[in-house]
């Protein structure tokens, strides 16, 4: 079904793609039958009998007027009119046209001097004796800037001279034809029409890739649309159609700036073809050759500025073949490089060139004039326009794709991803009578392993596994295909690998298949030279029993694979109920975030005893939340929700703030301890983390060597840079940093000479009626005499009974945690216990004698 939609989708692209070409295919078909069929002659063909004969005078400096004009006949060289030798040097060009009518009907005739930027122009006509001159009153209008013209009559059997005063102000050709007036009024209208038609057309191209550009953000239309204005200020300017559009002040700024805008047309062109054909994206030599001859050609377009014209326009058209150069070399390196979708941008080159070399040719006097050569560029653009159309809109389909692969492909590992295997679900689910499994496939300690190997590394690691299974399902027509190019297996976010039995097809029992698909992983599972001896854990969902869709079994599926750890054959069906334990989850960490969001949690006190005093030193804040519906809910349900759902972090900034307040609240009552505040890795790894405690602190006032942070899952962390620089930095302002529940988890010696550890906790398993135990007693004095030679401090945790506290202290650690001294108790009730202290001991253990009873009551971590 999706297959049909696209079909349709694409050539309903197609047919629009096609009616725009053919419109514009149209258009300039038209427009050259126009010029084909129009019967525009000028008066050399349309009257053979009127006989011209121009001469010319070249004035280099300017210092004649019209009546020395008359004294210098003699010296006027007989040419043709397009053999003047005009230039750019500025000269005043004095031309003197003799007319002969040797017909028997009077004319109008009109001289079209076809140079709309000419910067002096004047006409005379001349006496028969040759003795005086008559100015000619031109028509000051719009049409007549457009079309510079002089107007006279032509008596029948008569002869009559017209002196014209000339001198160019942008191209220096300055082409002169004669026309019977009714003639010239049909090119007037014809032009006019051609400039009307591509003024529009370049107009709602610029504003259509506009439009785009806002759209799609894409630099691309924003240079097209550069260059179809500037391309539209250049012809205007050279044609003169500009003065059909701009006020006379405005066009007379852009005349004299025309080459100004020849080099942006030229910049804008250079750029949309390294952005068009994708140098952007690679930014190799050529990439930055293009910049730099952006750069070049900004810099000349200034400074050109402050020359004379002539100079302006050698430098300029010297600089055409390095552009020509450069970015042909752009274009056909892109054509050799299967950019086969860009073949209408090639195309687009062959008329570009074409007019780009005629045009100035003409303009320069170096190159026939006559309507389509004059008008060489303007046909090159609309014909290059016709093929930027079909470029871009290929291009857009080829973006197109590209974005649906990306989608529809992990980067990586160039696997189908999860879109793939939920719209295959989604087709198999139509029909109805189909029965089919969903397999998630995760690598057994897949979440422990990549902590410990780069992106790089892990991408391998599922591209060795994916071609190991691969060959499996090739054949297997019970594996359905996801992908165009027959891929059957999908990856996941979060490192697991989907497939699709479907059982109508399926030969072996899912069993097998399960056991063939664990079997080659653990072939695949290798990092580097290390074979690794682990399988897979496999998740299993089945329509319709678990869902009707794709998200339901996929999701179900993962919910199978948490429970698959703890089978014998590591894989497992989805159970209802672990869907009921998921969404019972779900619930609580909506409602957790909501506690801390209205303060609805609180903090318990259980005091620290320094065992050589038997001073109160410290207290460590532990979390409790009453759930206004199901009670008291215990930190170890809901803190590993917290991490799974993302809240962790809030929750412990929660903490922080709270811990650090109490403890102030502490010190005005007098009691000037430690306070013990629990955090995780992920806290650490947290970007904000070490910042947010600084500030803390700061607003606080409190001193930092006040303040122990007791840290869980030290492994995950060690390998971070940027943990161990924040763990570091901590230390470094004079919080204690402690190892909590050493022991237990991630946490082990090594890990103790690579981070910057002041304190080690005893986890209470091992502390608890430690003489019970001769195990647990050996294990205890170890790790005690361990930390002590690492010069740590050492926190026993969990004792509960004067055998304990002694045991602990006979193995040298330095305070004690536990119920024998007080529960976990809120602030109040931790003020109003610290108060029923007896000369700075409780007085429950007043009667207590101990050793080394002068030292110091109050505990001070050493700095290591």
């Amino acid at each position: 079904m999706n297959n049909k939609r696209s079909i349709k989708a694409e050539g309903a692209h197609k047919i629009l793609l096609g009616v725009i070409v053919v419109s514009l295919c149209l258009i300039v078909y038209s427009l050259w039958q126009s010029v084909a069929s129009s019967n525009i002659s000028p008066l050399s063909q349309s009257h053979p009998k009127i006989s011209q004969d121009y001469r010319y005078l070249i004035d280099d400096s300017s210092k004649y007027v019209s009546a020395d004009l008359l004294h210098q006949l003699d010296s006027f060289v007989h040419s043709k009119p397009e053999e003047i030798p005009y230039d750019l040097s500025g000269k005043t060009y004095w031309v003197l046209l003799n007319l002969t009518n040797a017909e028997q009907s009077d004319l109008s005739i009109v001289l079209h001097v076809d140079n709309a930027m000419l910067a002096e122009q004047a006409y005379y006509l001349l006496s028969n004796d040759n003795q005086t001159l008559k100015p000619i009153e031109t028509e000051q209008s719009v049409l007549s800037r457009t079309f510079p013209q002089v107007v006279f009559k032509l008596s029948r059997e008569s002869q009559v001279s017209v002196l014209l005063k000339l001198r160019a102000g942008g191209p220096s050709n300055i082409p002169l034809i004669a026309y019977e007036q009714s003639q010239f009024s049909k090119k007037v209208l014809f032009t006019l029409a051609f400039y009307g038609t591509f003024v529009g057309i370049m107009l709602v191209m610029a504003l259509y890739n506009l439009v785009l550009f806002t759209a799609i953000k894409d630099k691309v239309y924003l240079f097209y649309v550069g260059y179809l204005l500037s391309t539209f200020v250049v012809i205007g300017s050279v044609t003169g159609f500009g003065y059909l559009i701009f006020p006379d002040n405005i066009q007379h700024i852009l005349n004299r700036y025309s080459l100004f805008f020849h080099y942006t047309l030229v910049l804008f062109l250079l750029l949309f073809s390294l952005f068009f054909l994708r140098y952007d994206k690679t930014r190799g030599r050529l990439y930055w050759l293009g910049i730099c001859f952006a750069g070049l050609l900004i810099a000349l377009s200034l400074i050109s500025q402050i020359l004379s014209h002539e100079y302006q326009a050698k430098l300029f058209f010297s600089l055409q073949p390095f552009l020509i150069a450069i970015t042909l070399a752009i274009v056909l390196l892109r054509l050799k490089r299967s950019y086969g979708w860009a073949r209408f941008y090639f195309l687009s080159w062959i008329p570009l060139l074409l007019g780009a070399t005629i045009q100035p040719l003409v303009l320069l006097n170096q190159l026939d004039y006559s309507f389509l050569t004059r008008n060489a560029f303007m046909f090159a653009v609309l014909i290059e326009i016709i093929f930027m159309a079909l470029a871009l809109a290929e291009r857009m389909k080829r973006f197109e794709i590209e974005r649906l692969r990306e989608i529809s492909y992990h980067p990586g590992t160039h696997m189908p991803r999860k879109v793939l295997i939920e719209k295959a679900i989604a087709e198999l689910v139509v029909t109805k009578n189909k029965r089919f499994s969903v397999l998630v496939i995760e690598p057994e300690q897949i979440e422990r392993v990549v902590l410990y190997v780069t992106d790089f590394k892990n991408t391998e690691l599922f591209k060795r596994i994916y071609d190991r299974l691969t060959p499996l399902f090739a054949y297997n027509d019970a594996i359905v295909t996801l992908g165009d190019n027959g891929e059957k297996i999908s990856f996941l976010n979060g490192n697991r690998l989907a497939i699709i039995v479907d059982h109508q097809y399926s030969q072996q029992s899912l069993n097998v298949l399960i056991s063939s698909v664990q079997q080659l992983v653990q072939e695949a599972y290798q990092l580097d030279d290390l074979k690794i001896p682990l399988s897979a854990l496999i998740g299993v969902s089945t329509y319709p029993e678990h869902g009707d869709s794709g998200i339901k079994l996929l999701s179900r599926a993962q919910l199978a694979l948490t429970n698959a750890e703890f089978t014998h054959h590591k894989w497992s069906e989805f159970e209802p109920e672990s869907e009921d334990l998921s969404a019972y989850n779900l619930a609580l960490a909506s409602d957790l975030k909501q506690a801390v969001e209205q303060n609805k949690l609180k903090l318990y006190h259980q005091p620290q005893i320094d065992l050589k005093t038997m001073n109160v030193c410290g207290s460590e804040v532990l979390l409790r939340w009453e759930h206004p519906e199901q009670g008291f809910i215990p930190p170890d349900v809901f803190i590993p929700i917290a991490e799974d759902m993302g809240i962790i972090n809030r929750l412990t900034h929660w903490v922080l703030n709270q811990a650090i307040s109490q403890q102030q609240e502490l010190i005005e009552h007098g009691y000037n301890h430690m306070i013990s505040i629990n955090i995780s890795g992920k806290d650490v790894l947290a970007d904000d983390f070490y910042n947010f405690v600084v500030e803390l602190i700061e607003r606080s006032e409190l001193p930092a060597s006040k303040i122990a942070l007791e840290l869980t899952e030290s492994a995950t962390i060690s390998n971070s840079s940027v943990a161990v620089s924040v763990i570091g930095k901590l230390s470094e302002l004079g919080i204690t940093i402690s190892i909590d529940d050493f022991g237990t988890g991630y946490s082990s010696m090594a890990y103790i000479s690579e981070l910057p550890f002041r304190e080690l906790k005893i986890d209470r398993q091992f502390v608890e009626n430690v003489c019970d135990d001769n195990k647990r007693k050996i294990i205890a004095e170890t790790t005690v005499k361990m930390a002590k030679g690492l010069g740590l401090e050492v926190v026993a945790e969990g004792v509960n009974s004067p055998l304990d506290e002694n045991t602990l202290r006979d193995f040298g650690s330095d305070i004690g945690q536990g119920f024998y001294y007080a529960k976990p108790m809120p602030i109040e009730d931790y003020i109003q216990w610290l108060g029923q202290e007896v000369n700075g001991r409780v007085a429950h253990f007043k009667s207590v004698q101990v050793e080394n009873s002068a030292v110091e009551g109050e505990f001070i971590p050493k700095v290591i």
